[in-house]
């Protein structure tokens, strides 16, 4: 593994797993390197319970750094861009769009899944997956929701009628082309 030293405190970075994701934590000032698609990924996982999120940030959050930094990775400068969380104004994390990563100071990814878990979609989704659980655990529920699907006309496949509308193109074409019956 290659070494990555933190873009705050220069100290090596210490690989670890959460919420199920590999990243980089600073063990000096609590900040997080890792790829743009597992920040996506990990502020849309529901793992962590509120509570937990809430202290991680509170014990991890130490204002926002407003300093340009260096992609601990490629050493190129990252963009700010801006991390919005209600309540927290001119908070940002750090892209580096030559490898992608993302720097987070400490606590701010803790807040922005506290800000996405707030947020109609989030508990919307939360909603259909405890109707799903609830119809999953009544076996006569469930049966009735699968006769049910399983009635459901078949959609036609995605490419049916554009498919067949090219093929007879490129059969015209060829055809008038070539001057060749079909």
């Amino acid at each position: 593994m290659i070494s990555r030293d933190c873009p705050i405190c220069a100290v090596p970075l210490e690989q670890e797993t959460y919420e199920g994701f590999p990243l980089w934590r600073c063990p000096e000032c609590q900040g997080t390197l890792l790829d743009l698609s597992r920040y996506e990924a990990i502020k849309n996982v529901p793992e962590k319970s509120l509570a937990d999120l809430e202290a991680e940030a509170q014990a991890g959050f130490q204002g926002d750094n407003p300093q340009p930094i260096r992609c601990p990775r490629c050493r190129l400068a990252m963009a700010k861009r801006p991390l919005p969380v209600p309540g927290f104004e001119h908070l940002h994390f750090d892209l580096c769009r030559n490898c992608s990563f993302v720097w987070l100071d400490g606590g701010e990814l803790a807040l922005a899944q506290l800000a996405y878990q707030a947020t109609p979609a989030f508990r919307d989704k939360q909603e259909m997956k405890r109707r799903a659980a609830e119809r999953d655990a009544d076996p006569e529920r469930k049966a009735a929701f699968d006769e049910a699907v399983a009635k459901l006309p078949e959609p036609p496949g995605i490419f049916a009628g554009a498919f067949r509308e090219a093929l007879i193109d490129a059969l015209f074409t060829y055809r008038g082309r070539y001057g060749t019956r079909l």
